[in-house]
């Protein structure tokens, strides 16, 4: 219940925050269809942020924040027709299924899931088992622009932006509400 309060909370402040951020910017307000994608996608699996937090020891605003970058708020292709919501590919460890999509390259192996709680799970074990994460376990799991910055420097995606991305999305979302839970 508590988790559901701080889920609602975040949603109302960062709803507020990005209007009065619009109209001081002159911008046109967003498309009522985007805002809902992004409270359906918090609402929907910011408690498996959470629980990979508590698990894994890997920020929770990071997690929700590279799902909702990596899918589009749920909307890629990918995570449509996989449940995966990290973007994983497939290497010589996976024995699940899979599936093909075009990413850097054309028909690239994908992990696939049974439901998007398996992919949060995943993700958990596929960050926490790799070498190259591993100095990301001496930070705090509040520090979420270093995790951020760090995740991009050990290679986990090819966006020169993505730490960036990741970021903004916290901040702007303040998702990093979720990483005192």
């Amino acid at each position: 219940m508590f988790l559901m309060l701080v889920l609602c909370s975040i949603i109302l402040t960062s709803f507020s925050k990005n209007r009065e951020l619009n109209q001081k910017q002159n911008f046109a307000f967003e498309q009522p269809n985007q805002l809902y994608t992004y409270r359906e996608y918090v609402i929907s699996y910011g408690y498996y942020a959470v629980e990979i937090m508590k698990e894994f020891k890997i920020p929770a605003s990071v997690i929700l924040a590279q799902a909702m970058l990596e899918t589009s708020f749920g909307k890629s292709k990918l995570s449509q027709k996989s449940n995966n919501h990290f973007g994983i590919k497939c290497d010589n460890t996976w024995h699940g299924s899979s599936v093909q999509h075009s990413d850097d390259e054309q028909q690239e192996c994908f992990r696939a899931y049974p439901t998007v709680k398996a992919s949060f799970q995943d993700y958990g074990k596929f960050i926490s088992s790799r070498p190259w994460y591993f100095h990301l376990f001496k930070l705090e799991t509040n520090n979420y622009r270093k995790w951020a910055v760090g995740l991009h420097e050990a290679g986990y995606a090819t966006d020169p932006q993505y730490s960036n991305k990741i970021i903004d999305l916290i901040e702007r979302y303040q998702l990093y509400q979720l990483d005192e839970m």
